[in-house]
Formats: structure tokens, C-alpha cells, sequence
């Protein structure tokens, strides 16, 4: 996906807010979730602001800046004024805090960006989504020279989205495009993509008979 959108990332303490494209983190969630699992440890909470000053802290930036051959006031930036304004971080920075926070959410933390290295899994997510929509324009029958089809893309990432997550309880934010939600792991976000492909494949074979077969299919999907 060309745009650089913010996504919510799930971890068992809660979300941290991550800009897709960019990879900066918001800090103070990242610190929330570190803190959460140091007081399931017995450990107390290290403070984000003291953090950021220590010595060891403007080294690492430093390096980090040296080697990546960006500025240091790139690594961590604000955004927003006063009680609304967020702090964001450059994903390095941000793995490097969560070795500081926790071991074990250090191990989630990397597991996430960089094992599962979901960003990417995203931003695939957002390409496969682009295909299903030009498939349904291209093939999908009885809608030949319909000036647009965005309404069948909102209902078929809706149905796909509860498709995936398998919860009629959950308050689903109201665009049917939103796929950054708390639960969109990257099992789901996979899961997601798999579907995409099968519909992909079954309009471009012309097993789809119309609109109403399409939800069919999506209600099928395995």
C-alpha cells in the first residue's frame, strides 16, 4: 500500500499504535505494555521521560542515527500538542526499549515486528485487498459498465472481517475497510490474505455467478 496508515498492533497487555509504512511506534504505548509485564514480574516501572535522558539512552540514538544515516531528531518525534500529543519512535529505538522494559516482551516484541514482521504482512494485506477489488470489477457478473463498485468492496471486506475474527460481539468499527483493529494478529492477518487469494482465483475462473453467489463463497471460505 503506497499510503502510510496507522495500525494497531495486539499484544496480551494491549496495543501499541505503528505506522505501517514509516515503522514509528508510539512510545508511550510501547512503555504502557513494558511497565504492565514488569509489574506481572515484580518489577517496578521505569519512567519513559527519565529513560529518554540517560546516558546510555542518547548513545544508542546516536548509533542508531550513525548507522542508519538519519537524523537524530528522526528516531523520536511528537506529535500534537499538549494532552492529545503522542510520542512516536523509529522501530529500532523502540526494540531497543523493550530489551530495557522486559525480557519476556522484549521476545514479543520482536517476535512481532520481526519474525512474524507483520508491517510487511500489512502492507501485503493492503495490496491483496487492491486485487480482490480490481478482480470484482474485471469479472464479477452483472456489474459490466457500473460507474463504481465500492459498495460490494465495503460488504465483502465486512463479511470477510467477521469471517476471520468469528466474534458477533465485537464493536467493529463502522468503515468496512478498517482491518487495524486490536484483533488483527498476524495469524488473522494471514488468514485474511488466504481468503482473498481463493476469491481472487474462483472470479477470475468464472465460478462466480453474481453478487449474491460471491457472499456465498465468502461464507464458505475454509
Amino acid at each position: 500500500m503506497k499510503t502510510n496508515q496507522l495500525m494497531s498492533v495486539a499484544f496480551p497487555q494491549g496495543t501499541l499504535e505503528i505506522f505501517h509504512k514509516t515503522a514509528m511506534g508510539n512510545l508511550t504505548d510501547l512503555f504502557s505494555l513494558g511497565n504492565k509485564q514488569r509489574g506481572k514480574d515484580d518489577n517496578a516501572p521505569v519512567n519513559m521521560t527519565l529513560f529518554l535522558k540517560s546516558k546510555s539512552t542518547e548513545e544508542f540514538i546516536s548509533a542508531l542515527s550513525e548507522e542508519l544515516g538519519i537524523d537524530k531528531n528522526d528516531v523520536i518525534k511528537r506529535k500534537g500538542r499538549g494532552r492529545n500529543s503522542k510520542t512516536y519512535a523509529q522501530l529500532h529505538f523502540l526494540i531497543y526499549c523493550a530489551e530495557k522494559l522486559s525480557p519476556r516482551f522484549h521476545v514479543r516484541v520482536i517476535d512481532t515486528f520481526i519474525s512474524h514482521n507483520i508491517l510487511q504482512i500489512r502492507d501485503d494485506g493492503g495490496n491483496a485487498f487492491k486485487a480482490l477489488n480490481v478482480a470484482i470489477d474485471a469479472y464479477l457478473p452483472e456489474r459490466e459498465g457500473k460507474e463504481s463498485n465500492r459498495g460490494i468492496y465495503i460488504q465483502c471486506a465486512k463479511l470477510l472481517r467477521d469471517k476471520v475474527f468469528f466474534d458477533k460481539d465485537i464493536d467493529y468499527p463502522k468503515d468496512g475497510l478498517v482491518w487495524n483493529s486490536d484483533y488483527a494478529t498476524y495469524d488473522k492477518l494471514q488468514l485474511r490474505d488466504k481468503y482473498e487469494e481463493k476469491l481472487i482465483t474462483l472470479l477470475e475462473m468464472g465460478v462466480v455467478r453474481n453478487y449474491e453467489h460471491l457472499k456465498e463463497f465468502i461464507e464458505k471460505l475454509k
